[in-house]
Formats: structure tokens, C-alpha cells, sequence
């Protein structure tokens, strides 16, 4: 089997990058987002939802950091 020439390799790695990097932004903004909503709910100390927000917020950032790492290995 014959390999990819490597203009179309660093193109579909370029191309992968880039889609790394939307998802990377999508998620950054989905974690701003369950963080606002975690602090509009906060002003009520009873609210045992804001706990969980918080927790899905840090998953998101945690997923932000891996994906900026692997897209930063495709370098």
C-alpha cells in the first residue's frame, strides 16, 4: 500500500489542528458558561445544584488543557 505524499499528510494534520482548536474554544466557552450560570445560582446557599455545575465546569477546563496538549503535539 502506498503512503500518503507528505504535502497531504501535513494537510490533513493542519486540518486536524484546526478542528482541535474550534473544539478547544467551543469547550472553553461552554465552561464560562456553566460557571455563570454556577454563580447566578450561588447566591443561594442551599442550592445543592451549584456543587454539580462547579464539577462539570472543572471537567470542561480539564478537557480544554488535554485537547490544547493534543493539538499542540500535532505540532
Amino acid at each position: 500500500m502506498r503512503s500518503l505524499p507528505f504535502s497531504r499528510h501535513t494537510a490533513a494534520m493542519d486540518s486536524d489542528a484546526a478542528e482541535l482548536s474550534s473544539i478547544t474554544t467551543v469547550v472553553s466557552d461552554l465552561a464560562q458558561r456553566v460557571a455563570s450560570v454556577a454563580d447566578r445560582r450561588g447566591v443561594d446557599p442551599d442550592d445543592p445544584i451549584v456543587a454539580r455545575l462547579h464539577e462539570i465546569e472543572r471537567s470542561l477546563v480539564t478537557a480544554q488543557r488535554r485537547l490544547r496538549d493534543v493539538a499542540r503535539a500535532l505540532d
